[in-house]
């Protein structure tokens, strides 16, 4: 019978299971009893605001049902597994490689017009090797109906932490396989599961008392003066990286830097970092 897992992240980086369920089919009635199972033990300000799956119809319905106000966005490595079982065995490892590229700027594009520049640049250079075919493919399967729920320039106008994969339940899942096989009985996949939660837990707890505790050596720039100890290491470290960026992007291009950061961590950008240091204003 298939085995539903829910997983969420910390503010610390951690993954941690939110539920566990056992349903006879894959339908949406039964994602919808196991949602509305989660949500009856939820407090209001713990409801989903994102939710990431797979294309699986039956459980994209039942989250827009159960959660009507959570954004739905897809796994983009199960969406790039589909391309590479429909179009890669017609490409060389060179071209292969180029089509990753273009393929990828149009994933990433910050803005509607850069994504429709990406789209058509793409489509010119498969034309141009007459791979009309493959471009048919991702189009047709994937961006006509759903680059809302895995491209950048619309994914990120929520709040998904830089989560855009389902990576964190497949690391859950075969974590739990380690313990339990085909036969074992419910009683032994709940105490497996229960094991895993309280290592979690364990785990959980230490990272904030990290994060509180220690100080990293790359987390002493002065504009973080006000945040250490405050906030967790996993929030320091994306702005540390933003803090590199911002000296490529702004002294290269001299303009905005997309904010992607602030739109979708709620963390400043390079553009809104840049502000801080000429201010002399510490976050």
């Amino acid at each position: 019978m298939p085995f539903v897992q829910v997983v969420g992240v910390t503010s610390t980086g951690k993954s941690f299971c939110i539920a566990h369920a056992v349903i006879c089919k894959e339908r949406r009635g039964n994602y919808v009893w196991v949602l509305e199972r989660i949500k009856s033990i939820l407090h209001e300000c713990m409801m989903p605001r994102v939710i990431v799956t797979d294309r699986e119809l039956a459980l994209i319905n039942a989250c827009s049902k159960v959660f009507p106000n959570a954004t739905r966005l897809l796994c983009q490595f199960h969406i790039e597994q589909n391309i590479v079982r429909q179009c890669k065995k017609g490409f060389d490892k060179q071209d292969w490689g180029k089509f990753k590229t273009y393929w990828r700027r149009v994933c990433e594009s910050t803005s509607e017009p850069m994504y429709k520049y990406n789209l058509e640049k793409m489509y010119n250079r498969l034309v141009v090797a007459n791979r009309e075919s493959v471009y048919d493919y991702v189009y047709e399967n994937w961006l006509k109906d759903y680059k809302e729920m895995f491209v950048y320039a619309w994914t990120d106008k929520c709040r998904n932490f830089g989560q855009r994969t389902t990576n964190r339940v497949e690391s859950q899942h075969a974590n739990l396989k380690r313990y339990i096989t085909r036969g074992s009985s419910l009683v032994r996949i709940a105490r497996c599961v229960i094991d895993i939660v309280e290592t979690q837990y364990d785990e959980i707890q230490k990272s904030f008392t990290e994060s509180i505790e220690k100080t990293m050596n790359h987390h002493r720039h002065p504009l973080f003066d006000n945040l250490r100890g405050k906030v967790s290491h996993e929030a320091l470290d994306l702005l540390a990286k933003e803090l590199m960026r911002k000296l490529e992007v702004l002294r290269k291009l001299n303009a905005s830097c997309g904010c992607h950061m602030w739109l979708s961590c709620g963390l400043p950008c390079a553009c809104r970092l840049e502000n801080y240091k000429r201010t002399g204003k510490k976050y």
